[in-house]
């Protein structure tokens, strides 16, 4: 194959994705980040001694990181130490506390103290589970170019596996009779930037995969995981340009002829891949009569719910595993109140990442980090965050302390950082500060989910907007499905 000169915009785990394949094969690969750290959301926050991951805190299906590595010649533990969670988390619903573990004994053995009759059910739900990854995944790895795709053979067997017309809490409702017990296998959608009210059934997997692969913490924070990708990157002779914001992307002939920085530098290249935010780059970074969608079409789509982030550094330590739930009366109304009244709810759920409780690298010795995350209603909701922000950190921390028997959390406060929705879209690019992107309903998904145009013909798209889904294992089958494309289309 020819040498190529490859563009990627934005550091992200799809655009490193990309970049450790394509230098692998030998390309000259460069990758262009606004910031002054690779990671794009999988950064690493530091502040006054303390280490944050930005976003994702947590790892699962860690077989496709495995074999992203290994299909560069690497092996992945010469560059990150995995640790695996048991429990896989605590949840916190009503007055039960609900700790599941990878190991199936331990896990029917809790619903059976919790939920008792139940746990008979989980083998089932897990069974059945299996049969459907089997025929899902094939979907995940491969590109869907076209409407025609839904056509293939592979796709028409896997039919039955969609459960199409059923939403998640249908799909569950088969299995579990305990309400609390489905909401204990469907809450990760909202990590989908969606109500399990609204998400296809077909996502039952992600339950499923979180169980039966279960979920790792990587020392030292998801973040090393981008850093280990720079450095294979890079040890293939790729460049990564950090601090270069790409102000514009110019096109003509159906091909982007280069990008332009904010600096005044005009970068060429012969195949350019974008792992920017998917709607934002649409939307700024061309000129509206060039973009390959218009605003018309963009403001069209559904977009997912945001945060409200909290970061700590404290000076002492917590009675927590590694991830903690704490659930709203009714998650329902919850999520309603999110996507549709666009409001902040009244009843709040709130994500605990307490790292020390496996890893003793990102705080000072003696001491720990907490990161405390709220799902709200993404920018469309027109809320004053400057306004709300004190107002809902101070609700949060009475719920934590209550839920939680915590005393006087905010004394043991030696540093403390704030994300708003506002702060996602302004500082981070994100559109509509949608930090889980396009939401996953089925008009938004397979071949209607953006991964290239016939307007652009050297362009590929990656990342959480693109096929097959919004969450790191299958931002990197992304990145994958992009490299096999290109690889087909040049050779």
């Amino acid at each position: 194959m020819e040498k190529k000169k490859i563009v990627i915009i934005g550091a992200g785990p799809g655009g490193l994705a990309v970049a450790m394949q394509l230098s692998q094969q030998g390309h000259d690969v460069h990758i262009y980040e606004k910031a002054a750290q690779i990671g794009g959301r999988t950064a690493m926050l530091k502040q006054d001694g303390f280490s944050f991951d930005l976003g994702p805190t947590a790892l699962n299906m860690p077989n496709v990181i495995t074999g992203l590595f290994a299909d560069c010649g690497r092996n992945i533990q010469d560059y990150i130490k995995l640790v695996s969670l048991d429990p896989l988390y605590s949840l916190y619903m009503g007055d039960v506390v609900f700790s599941p573990s990878s190991d199936p004994v331990k896990t029917k053995a809790e619903i059976a103290r919790l939920f008792p009759g139940e746990e008979e059910h989980y083998d089932r739900f897990m069974r059945d589970n299996a049969k459907k990854m089997v025929y899902l995944l094939p979907l995940w790895q491969e590109p869907f170019p076209s409407l025609w795709s839904l056509f293939r053979l592979r796709t028409l067997r896997a039919l039955p596996s969609l459960t199409l017309g059923n939403h998640l809490v249908d799909e569950l409702a088969k299995y579990f009779e305990d309400r609390r017990l489905r909401l204990a296998f469907s809450f990760e959608t909202k990590f989908l930037g969606m109500s399990p009210w609204e998400t296809p059934g077909a996502f039952s997997v992600i339950p499923f995969a979180e169980h039966y692969f279960g979920i790792f913490h990587i020392i030292g924070g998801i973040n090393r995981l981008t850093f280990a990708m720079s450095e294979i990157v890079q040890e293939n002779g790729g460049q990564i340009h950090l601090n270069q914001h790409v102000q514009q992307i110019s096109t003509a002939n159906k091909k982007i002829t280069s990008i332009t920085l904010d600096d005044g530098a005009v970068i060429t290249g012969d195949y350019f891949f974008l792992n920017a935010d998917y709607a934002y780059t649409m939307s700024h970074l061309f000129t509206e009569s060039k973009a390959p969608i218009s605003l018309k079409k963009l403001a069209k789509k559904k977009y997912s719910c945001s945060a409200f982030v909290i970061y700590l550094g404290l000076n002492t330590k917590l009675p927590l595993n590694v991830h903690t739930v704490l659930f709203p009366d009714d998650f329902r109304i919850h999520m309603d109140e999110i996507m549709h009244q666009l409001a902040i709810p009244d009843d709040l759920s709130i994500h605990l990442t307490y790292p020390d409780a496996v890893d003793k690298t990102m705080a000072p010795q003696g001491m720990s980090t907490l990161r405390i995350l709220i799902p709200v209603p993404n920018n469309e909701s027109k809320i004053d965050w400057e306004k709300e922000s004190h107002a809902l950190r101070n609700k949060v921390f009475k719920i934590i302390e209550r839920k939680l028997a915590i005393t006087d959390l905010e004394s043991h406060i030696v540093t403390e950082k704030m994300i708003t929705p506002y702060d996602w879209e302004h500082d981070y690019h994100i559109f509509k500060g949608a930090i889980f992107s396009l939401t996953h309903q089925w008009s938004q998904l397979g071949p209607f989910r953006p991964s290239e145009t016939p307007a652009i013909k050297n362009m590929k798209i990656v990342g959480g907007a693109t096929h097959p889904a919004n969450s790191l294992p299958f931002i990197l089958e992304s990145a994958n499905i992009a490299v096999q494309k290109f690889n087909k289309e040049h050779t």
